[in-house]
């Protein structure tokens, strides 16, 4: 299945959006040697198709503004592959996310001290 959203993925859907793209990165680092090339080569002929596109725009305004486009939409087009390669590493990051969140929490030198009663 394709993910356009890390907010569709049924075991992220408890967790706020930056909390989200932490994990999809965190699996994304996960991936093996072979599945992060696959990746970027899909990645690499998507920006080779749409940048190729841009030699057949008449003009130069129009160019600019296809560039500008391109620019600014080209996450949307390359996350969903990113995102979807990752799925299977989803639960591992998240495993990872929650041991962090728990160390984070129960760190040396947090809010424990900073609750001290001045005598």
């Amino acid at each position: 299945m394709i993910y356009f959203s890390p907010r569709n993925i049924p075991a992220l859907r408890s967790y706020s959006a930056l909390e989200r793209i932490h994990i999809v990165s965190n699996a994304a680092k996960l991936m093996p040697f072979g599945r992060k090339a696959v990746a970027n080569v899909l990645k690499l002929i998507l920006l080779i198709a749409l940048f190729w596109s841009v030699l057949y725009v008449q003009g130069i305004a129009l160019k600019l503004i296809t560039l500008l486009a391109i620019g600014l939409l080209y996450p949307l087009v390359l996350q969903p592959i990113t995102i979807s390669l990752a799925v299977p590493y989803i639960p591992d990051a998240v495993r990872e996310f929650e041991r962090s969140q728990a160390y984070a929490k129960n760190e040396p030198g947090s809010d424990a001290e900073d609750e001290e009663s001045p005598e």
